[in-house]
């Protein structure tokens, strides 16, 4: 799986953490001066640790460029970043993937 194969290369992670199952999302996005439409799958990884450590190594030389930083941000403070979290139906997409997940409280306060 290509999902397993990327975490591994771009993080450093276990690949073994990222589950079988995968929720179709339709992007329309720009990276990297070139503008990207179609279908992206986001899966779900889980880790022993809360927060794991991760490596640049794997990076190729156009996104160690273009990846300046990253954190390990609760779900619950995602709306509180200054920059928009992609995809923007993040919270729906991983109430999909792990339904028992801690976000379930929050949707049931939604409906």
């Amino acid at each position: 799986m290509a999902a397993r194969r990327e975490l591994a290369e771009e993080t450093g992670l276990d690949p073994g953490a990222v589950l079988g199952r995968s929720v179709p999302v339709d992007r329309d996005v720009q990276w990297n001066g070139k503008r990207y439409v179609g279908t992206e799958h986001f899966f779900v990884a889980r880790f022993p640790d809360e927060q794991p450590p991760l490596v640049r190594t794997g990076l190729l030389p156009d996104e160690q460029a273009n990846l300046d930083t990253h954190a390990w941000i609760a779900w619950s403070d995602l709306s509180s970043l200054p920059d928009p979290v992609e995809p923007p139906q993040l919270p729906a997409v991983l109430g999909t993937l792990v339904p028992d997940g801690p976000w379930r409280d929050r949707e049931r306060r939604e409906q």
